[in-house]
């Protein structure tokens, strides 16, 4: 088994040079630890990890506003123009690239963006997109390969598990379509 985690980085390789959304790489086997199947996966800089660590740990807490979108960029996040990012949202730090927030979106504090997700069974990697002028509630949970539309609104407290159409508002755990809009908030 232990042969398959080049073909396995190379695939990880393979999508974070793509444009796609979403990849699950399964893996079993009863002598696989998911801590350590982890860790060989994603092998890389250690300088660039501690960077995403450090910037990612400062910027959690700091108040909406340039400075900290300007931070969020470095690491190779695209946020937009006028992007609202409130103080206690938390961005997974592994893939800091695989989100994009779009200009004038809300961003409500103690929101979690996850860009991968490890269980026993698979790994799960996918990019966050979240839309121009989209608003995400306080305390909502993106799991890895989500989009949320142009001018969608989600409800606070919501677990958005798969796409959010445009000018829509959703809420709920998991999160569904309550109604559509009639224009951009």
């Amino acid at each position: 088994m232990a042969s398959n985690y080049d073909q396995w980085r190379s695939e990880l390789n393979r999508f974070l040079g793509s444009g796609e959304k979403l990849l699950v790489i399964p893996y079993d086997g009863p002598d696989l630890n998911p801590r350590r199947f982890w860790h060989r996966l994603i092998k890389r800089s250690p300088l660039r990890f501690l960077l995403q660590i450090t910037v990612v740990s400062l910027t959690t807490y700091m108040p909406a506003g340039e400075f900290k979108n300007s931070l969020l960029r470095l690491i190779g996040m695209n946020i937009g123009k006028d992007a609202f990012i409130a103080s206690g949202v938390m961005f997974d730090v592994e893939f800091p690239t695989l989100i994009t927030i779009g200009p004038g979106a809300i961003i409500g504090t103690m929101t979690k963006i996850l860009t991968h997700e490890v269980t026993i069974r698979s790994v799960r990697v996918g990019r966050i997109d979240i839309g121009r002028q989209a608003v995400i509630g306080v305390g909502c949970v993106l799991r890895s390969g989500v989009s949320i539309g142009d001018g969608a609104v989600v409800s606070m407290q919501s677990f958005v598990n798969k796409d959010v159409d445009p000018a829509t508002f959703a809420g709920g755990k998991p999160a569904e379509p309550i109604k559509k809009l009639d224009r951009l908030v």
